[in-house]
């Protein structure tokens, strides 16, 4: 234990933003979904992506669902894009699936498969992970 003048105060982690926050990184767009976000704010999502071809990296942060009509809007709004899905569960692998069968260019990934990430999108090592903290 260190004390006195050498003693570090612990910076507390931020708190992690609820919903759908997005932004566009380094020619990447970049969006985390924690919660399902209003359908308006879902549209305007939608609409953000809809005249871009830049990748797309989407994090889903917890069990998320979205459905039939939500994966189909996703799909659509998506287009020709290359997206990363950052998941941790079977119902974000499996939005990877459904996005697929609806003619998506979709890979799933885990956090721990950032360089894989990195390397599919020819981004530098190590770069994803600062990227990641904008919309955490």
């Amino acid at each position: 234990m260190i004390v006195g003048s050498q003693a570090t105060p612990l910076r507390a982690q931020p708190a992690e933003r609820p919903g759908l926050i997005w932004d566009q990184v380094d020619g990447i767009n970049l969006a985390k979904l924690a919660s399902m976000p209003p359908q308006r704010e879902w549209r305007e999502f939608l609409d953000h992506l809809r005249p871009s071809v830049r990748p797309l990296v989407l994090w889903i942060r917890g069990r998320i669902w979205i459905g039939s009509a939500g994966r189909t809007e996703l799909a659509a709004a998506i287009g020709t894009s290359r997206v990363a899905l950052l998941v941790g569960d079977d119902i974000g692998r499996g939005l990877a699936t459904a996005l697929r069968w609806l003619g998506a260019d979709v890979d799933a990934y885990t956090i721990s498969d950032l360089d894989r990430l990195e390397a599919k999108l020819d981004l530098d090592a190590g770069m994803l992970g600062g990227m990641l903290q904008r919309v955490f």
